[in-house]
């Protein structure tokens, strides 16, 4: 069964000195914010071996070029949770990873997001730098595997800043 990336903000789920040891900071909710009761996540190998291409399908989505933090979910405990998923076209201009690696979580109530939130607390957040996500992000480019047409603006800056 595969993983399921999720990105999140690592230091949101980092426990206060004040909280209980089986609680969960309210903050951390904020990455698991849905809409329309769906909730994006990518699709990894069980060996991680297409990890790479999961962290720029994300990172080529958005808006300016930034550090990723994710976690990995294993696919097997979303039954129990009671948690279907569909796969779905993701927003992302990396365009062979979007149609086979994209999954929605589907139907999500409550009670779900917090169980959700329960099973992902004692996962790894895993932190990829700046540096990491531009030289994978340029390399990608560099080889035709991104949708130039379809990279925002601010983040192409980023990556290809003007010559003087």
């Amino acid at each position: 069964m595969a993983l399921l990336l999720r990105v999140v903000t690592k230091p949101k789920w980092a426990k206060p000195d004040w909280m209980k040891t089986d609680d969960i900071p309210a903050d951390a909710l904020t990455d698991l914010r849905s809409d329309e009761n769906k909730l994006s996540v990518w699709s990894v190998e069980p060996d991680q071996s297409d990890l790479d291409s999961a962290l720029i399908a994300v990172a080529s989505g958005r808006e300016h070029l930034d550090k990723l933090d994710y976690a990995l979910l294993d696919e097997q405990v979303l039954p129990a949770l009671a948690i279907e998923y569909a796969k779905s076209e993701g927003d992302s201009p990396y365009l062979a990873a979007k149609s086979t690696m994209h999954r929605d979580l589907i139907r999500l109530t409550v009670r779900k997001v917090a169980r959700l939130a329960e099973e992902m607390m004692p996962l790894e957040r895993v932190r990829v730098s700046e540096k990491e996500i531009k030289l994978k992000l340029l390399e990608a480019l560099r080889g035709g595997m991104l949708d130039r047409a379809r990279i925002k603006q601010k983040l192409l800056a980023d990556l290809e800043p003007p010559r003087s």
